[in-house]
């Protein structure tokens, strides 16, 4: 069996020791350096995966914010055409009913003016019918003003009752 003597326990304690120190350069160092690129990197992929959330969220609110803007915005438009085409509405119809109005009462004036001229005209057949009546039962002398004012008087006198 080998007998362990001081100069070997050095060599290998000195051995250890260069082995550790090489470890430490060329594997520990570059594969520390590699978990905290790692770490780093890990710890920006979540900032941005937070940032990222935080601006769809703000997107999102906006979007939300604009379509009940916009559905505002149909909204009023709506109210005003609905007003707009109650005031052209009105607008027809008090029109309408002004221009019927107006029918009835010319309309009505015609009428009135028609019966006019026919109580004229019907006067003056009367006068004609009764002057012809008065000089057939007359059978006198008059002359044909008297008569006809005669005629006036007495139209004018049953036109009153």
């Amino acid at each position: 069996m080998l007998k362990p003597d001081g100069y070997t326990f050095i060599f290998v304690a000195i051995n250890l020791i260069i082995l550790f120190l090489f470890m430490r350069k060329f594997l520990f160092k570059p594969i520390t350096n590699l978990m905290e690129e790692r770490k780093s990197s890990i710890e920006q992929g979540l900032k941005d995966a937070e940032n990222a959330k935080l601006e769809a969220a703000e997107a999102r609110k906006k979007y939300d914010e604009q379509t009940k803007n916009i559905k505002l915005d149909g909204d009023k438009l709506m109210n005003e055409a609905r007003a707009k085409a109650t005031r052209e509405y009105d607008e027809i119809l008090a029109s309408a009913k002004r221009d019927a109005l107006a029918v009835v009462e010319k309309g009505r004036e015609e009428v009135e003016r028609e019966r006019e001229e026919m109580l004229r005209q019907t006067k003056q057949q009367i006068a004609v019918l009764a002057i012809a009546a008065a000089t057939k039962l007359v059978q006198a002398n008059m002359d044909t003003d008297a008569n006809k004012a005669m005629v006036d008087k007495f139209i004018d006198e049953a036109g009153a009752i």
